[in-house]
């Protein structure tokens, strides 16, 4: 390095002694202090890339990777959001499924209240009617009975009318008998 240091005056045209025409010289340029310059860059180069670009990187590399962490969080979150919307909508597909099946059920049911409602119905429609067909028969029974006694006390009229005569009680019954097998027979 020390006999680039010679050379180099050489090399940009400057005179041993510092006498000539170089070209540093003619830019105003001297070239120990262009030197010492240097050296001091360098080790100002040396004190930053130690001191400031070393934690600099270190603080951005952590930046870097909190970022990257955040980046992950994210998508970390996201996945689970998205797997707690898919079980969220599986969920209330299974509400509704079951929804649906209770309301079926609750239909059913109510058919089979209905159904069962509309049988008692007729049964006790049936009931009244057999029990509304037992008493229209008795009271045709009832009525044939009094209309047979009433003709009976008309024909006993009658016929003492045309008799003129008293009637036994033998002969009443007898007539009476007579009468309602003539009348039923017609």
């Amino acid at each position: 390095m020390l006999q680039l240091y010679l050379y180099l005056p050489n090399l940009l045209g400057a005179a041993e002694g510092g006498k000539g025409g170089g070209l540093l010289e003619l830019l105003g340029i001297d070239f120990n202090i262009l030197i010492i310059q240097l050296v001091g860059f360098l080790v100002l180069l040396w004190v930053m890339t130690k001191f400031f670009w070393k934690p600099l990187n270190a603080m951005l590399e952590a930046r870097r990777q909190d970022i990257n962490a955040t980046y992950d969080k994210i998508e970390a979150d996201r996945r689970a959001m998205e797997q707690l919307r898919t079980e969220y909508e599986a969920r209330l597909t299974q509400i509704e499924a079951e929804a649906r099946e209770r309301i079926q059920q609750a239909v059913g049911e109510a058919q089979q209240l209905r159904d069962q409602i509309v049988a008692d119905a007729r049964r006790q429609a049936d009931d009244i009617v057999a029990r509304a067909q037992e008493q229209a028969k008795l009271e045709g029974e009832k009525l044939r009975s009094e209309l047979q006694t009433y003709v009976a006390d008309l024909t006993l009229a009658a016929t003492e009318r045309l008799l003129r005569e008293a009637m036994t009680d033998e002969r009443h019954r007898r007539l009476v008998q007579e009468f309602i097998e003539t009348a039923e027979v017609r």
